[in-house]
């Protein structure tokens, strides 16, 4: 997950000691620094692109959309300067590893884990377009894979509701194997129902171990062409199916789609008590826990820091042992409760959401 510093990087940034190397970009690279004892990712937008105000305008405009979106389903915003003269983004750092990474170490997760899969990146949907930001960049190497949920993350491509001038019919923005015909036509057309798109497409790659499409044009994605759905589970079908359909106006909503991968996991009765680890197959659980359990160290820590005041996750001298994953018929003793909790949640979020 980590690169050495390149000859070249900056060695801090606004006060922030740099570290490593966490991934590059099409408009800047991301680097782990500390200020304080907590990591924070920083992205620092490339000294070739800096002077051009398209580019600073969109990384401007990634800084509303991380503003905006908190940090729930996300990273949350630390700190930024988008007038430096190398603008930068800090947002909190959260270890854990793709769905990406996971995907092509070990292939395709478990059929209630892609339900789980579904249940927590609609749930994200649903809070990044409450307001009004649409991502347009969902994919497996853009989620995040925690015990407590999935972290939806770079919001270089999305759109900021009330944002203008940014966007361009010309070319697509977003990734196109997971990318919606009409977005694919043109960028100005995506909505949520592109991001639900996408998100049928990435649950696709995680149920399968392979993505729905194969382009590398454009024009591939423009037409009306069968998504390759071959080691789908039946039961995610009818779910992928609609997510995946041509025209928009056939797609289910974020909404539905959390409710219903919901009403799947309460059939197969989810632990509700006890470790709360997802229901992913046990190498996925395995990684995702040693990289929690593992959390990087400052490389200066001070004399004295409380647990509760240190790196986020596990303390590091905590034993972390993975459970098993959950499995049809399993039972919790609290099954009824939290479904009922989880109901009343999404029929308050349709009343909160305008859904």
């Amino acid at each position: 997950m980590f690169e050495p510093l390149r000859e070249n990087d900056p060695r801090e940034i606004a006060g922030f000691r740099l570290t490593q190397r966490l991934g590059q970009g099409a408009m800047g690279v991301v680097y782990l620094g500390y200020r304080s004892p907590r990591p924070v990712a920083i992205k620092v937008i490339k000294p070739a692109l800096a002077d051009q105000p398209y580019f600073r305008q969109r990384f401007a405009q990634e800084l509303e959309a991380i503003r905006r979106v908190g940090g729930f389903h996300t990273a949350a915003l630390v700190d930024a300067d988008p007038d430096a003269e190398q603008p930068w983004i800090a947002t909190e750092y959260v270890h854990a590893p793709s769905l990406d990474v996971l995907l092509n170490q070990h292939g395709a997760v478990s059929e209630l884990g892609a339900w789980w899969l579904a249940a927590s990146l609609s749930d994200a949907l649903i809070h990044i377009h409450s307001v009004r930001l649409l991502h347009r960049d969902l994919k497996p190497s853009n989620v995040l894979v925690t015990t407590q949920g999935t972290r939806v993350i770079d919001f270089g491509v999305c759109h900021v509701g009330g944002a203008t001038g940014l966007t361009s019919g010309d070319a697509p923005v977003g990734t196109l194997v997971y990318m919606a015909p009409e977005q694919a036509m043109d960028s100005r057309k995506a909505s949520e129902a592109a991001d639900v798109y996408s998100l049928g497409a990435t649950l696709v790659h995680a149920a399968t171990g392979h993505p729905p499409f194969y382009a590398d044009i454009p024009v591939q994605r423009i037409l009306d062409v069968p998504p390759d759905l071959s080691g789908l589970p039946e039961s995610l079908r009818g779910l992928v199916v609609s997510a995946l359909s041509y025209a928009p106006e056939d797609r289910p909503t974020a909404h539905s789609v959390l409710e219903a991968a919901m009403d799947r996991l309460l059939e197969h009765a989810v632990p509700v008590s006890g470790p709360l680890y997802p229901p992913l197959p046990g190498a996925f659980l395995t990684d995702v826990l040693q990289v929690e359990g593992a959390p990087p160290v400052p490389p200066d820590p001070p004399e004295a820091v409380s647990a509760q005041e240190g790196l986020a996750g596990p303390a590091l001298g905590d034993e972390v042992s993975p459970a098993e994953p959950a499995v049809a018929g399993a039972s919790s003793g609290a099954g009824a409760a939290w479904a009922d909790r989880w109901r009343g949640k999404i029929r308050d979020r349709r009343s909160d959401f305008g859904g």
